[in-house]
């Protein structure tokens, strides 16, 4: 990892600028930073600015039965682009989001297709080093490990897919541990109420629930759902964009029917996946625990990002 970063550094291998604006959220962790909830905050903040229809998020789509390039919105089936473009896309219908594990091609594609595109917020691109980013905010949960020791952290040792000292090179860092540090820009996921999947429903949900993840960090939605009033008469964990099966579902469908639970809660992401696995004649209900996005100092936040919006190239002189 060491000698491929510094063979970029050196030029030995190519890296470029896309042919958009490109805004990096990305981190050096495994998950549980919360970097899908950052993208479509500072999507939302980013439309504010430039129009919505001038903004767009790229991702590689981890997990697709696809490849190359593709718009989410023109998918068939979540399994066509990744969990969590489709939720992104769920989430914000107006948004452009796109998926393609080729980065450059990926922003040649969509300035080529929607020329009205500004500015594209790439999910998780810190190391995709082929591509330059135009501006780079890194998201972090856990404290680096001294420097000498840092290779003990390092998957498959540790959490760390790749050296905490890459956070040294974002435009912005961000801790979203939930506990802000003096002199950082802090932001925190706060749960909502829970709604029934798929629906507008201001049902509360008054009884016990099964709560099911597949996500890097479950403990944090265990005590997000504390957090929102509901009561959790289990709970069940698996590996972050786990491939939930039939024989999950029945298992815990035949564990809530002998413990007298109705409802199943889990997150947006992976509702996504459970939605279609669910029986029909199941009786009870598939329920979503939302979350926001809270920052300590959104005036801090978007200064910078006001900033670097005024310093982008218009429409027009980008067509010429």
């Amino acid at each position: 990892m060491h000698i491929r970063h510094k063979l970029y550094d050196w030029g030995i291998l190519s890296s470029e600028r896309g042919v958009l604006p490109t805004l990096v959220v990305g981190n050096v962790e495994l998950g549980g930073t919360g970097k899908t909830p950052h993208v479509l905050d500072l999507a939302l903040r980013l439309q504010a600015l430039v129009g919505e229809d001038a903004v767009a998020v790229l991702s590689r789509g981890y997990g697709r039965a696809s490849a190359g390039f593709q718009w989410v919105s023109k998918a068939q089936q979540w399994q066509d682009v990744g969990d969590e473009p489709w939720m992104m896309q769920q989430r914000l219908p107006n948004l452009h989001v796109a998926v393609c594990e080729d980065r450059i091609h990926g922003l040649a594609q969509m300035a080529e297709e929607r020329p009205q595109l500004r500015v594209i917020v790439l999910d998780d691109g810190m190391q995709h080093r082929a591509l330059q980013p135009d501006l780079t905010i890194g998201l972090k949960a856990n404290s680096a490990p001294a420097k000498p020791w840092q290779w003990t952290k390092m998957v498959p040792a540790g959490t760390f897919r790749d050296f905490p000292s890459r956070l040294e090179r974002c435009d912005l860092l961000v801790n979203t541990s939930g506990h802000g540090e003096e002199g950082q820009l802090n932001s925190s996921v706060r749960p909502q109420q829970p709604h029934p999947f798929d629906t507008s429903s201001t049902e509360v949900l008054a009884t016990p629930a099964l709560l099911v993840t597949g996500i890097a960090r479950p403990e944090r939605v265990v005590q997000s759902a504390l957090e929102a009033g509901v009561k959790l008469a289990g709970c069940a964990h698996y590996p972050d964009h786990h491939e939930f099966r039939g024989s999950d579902v029945a298992h815990w469908i035949d564990w809530m029917t002998a413990q007298h639970i109705s409802a199943l809660l889990t997150t947006e992401k992976d509702a996504v996946r459970l939605q279609d696995m669910m029986p029909s004649g199941w009786e009870g209900g598939l329920w979503v625990l939302p979350m926001t996005l809270e920052w300590d100092d959104e005036g801090r936040l978007q200064a910078f990002l006001e900033s670097w919006v005024q310093a982008l190239p218009s429409l027009t002189q980008r067509t010429d």
